[in-house]
């Protein structure tokens, strides 16, 4: 229970779901914990949650499309408590999905205020992350939750789609750089999880997604504590000759393509010119 002893660890958008329950756990792995986001009242019963258990944290309000805020958010964990230690780049706006579309009718202003929240977010934690930690001279962890859709394509969410791609393409080249200042850089594409919410549960209600989706290998639905443990067990010293890995925590889903997901419509005004092309 102290694999984390000693540490200090951001976890950005951490006020509910996965990153919740990643810094619950990095707390109670001992680390000292920053919870993120834009609520300041959820932000505060996390930190009570922790504390309630014997842990440390703060709340910094951080909205990841103000690059000043995610700054900032490093510079008071810093004031507090003097180093940093690791950082959970967890940040993708569910609800962003209803904007997402297929690439022809994806406008460029929903295109950059996804990549804005799914991707840029991402580049500004590690930006100020690693700085910190490469001040502090000691070594340095990373953890980006990208999603299975960074490792194949996901009809209808382009937008997505290439951002968690490109969080999958950037783990590997900032792996490798900064391995020189000894801050390792890794990230686990994640397959469903019940985050809760308005959009899962909509997602759940699709009679034939809600179907499909208990045909992951595992064969449930996931959890956020089970992404909350590989992220800790990344964060930690255990995992110290890991660095540049892309870790699947999907229950099997990207190990073959047997989920048919909610069917992309064809485009009004387009008739197929490949009848039996595929639906999902």
């Amino acid at each position: 229970m102290n694999r984390l002893a000693g540490k200090v660890v951001v976890v950005m958008g951490s006020t509910s779901g996965i990153g919740r329950a990643i810094a619950v756990k990095a707390a109670a792995e001992g680390a000292k914990v920053v919870i993120t986001g834009r609520s300041e009242d959820v932000g505060a019963q996390g930190v009570a949650e922790i504390e309630s258990a014997g842990g440390e944290a703060i709340y910094v309000r951080v909205d990841v499309t103000q690059t000043e805020t995610i700054e900032a958010a490093i510079e008071t964990t810093l004031a507090r408590f003097g180093r940093l230690d690791g950082i959970v780049n967890n940040v993708a706006g569910m609800t962003l999905n209803r904007l997402d579309q297929r690439v022809t009718e994806l406008s460029l202003e929903d295109w950059n205020l996804i990549l804005a929240t799914d991707l840029t977010s991402a580049f500004l934690g590690m930006k100020y992350g690693i700085r910190a930690m490469m001040k502090g001279g000691h070594a340095g962890s990373v953890v980006n939750i990208a999603s299975e859709a960074g490792i194949r394509g996901m009809n209808g969410l382009e937008g997505y789609t290439a951002s968690k791609g490109a969080m999958v393409a950037m783990t590997r080249s900032v792996a490798s750089y900064y391995s020189r200042y000894d801050v390792r850089c890794n990230t686990l594409t994640v397959g469903f999880v019940n985050t809760g919410g308005e959009r899962i549960e909509e997602l759940l209600r699709d009679p034939l997604f809600a179907g499909e989706i208990q045909r992951h290998h595992l064969g449930h639905i996931g959890r956020p504590e089970e992404v909350a443990d590989p992220a800790v067990f990344l964060l930690s010293d255990e995992s110290s000759y890991i660095s540049g890995a892309i870790i699947p925590v999907d229950a099997g889903a990207t190990a073959a393509s047997h989920i048919v997901r909610p069917s992309a419509p064809d485009i009004e005004g387009f008739p197929r010119l490949r009848p039996h092309a595929p639906e999902f």
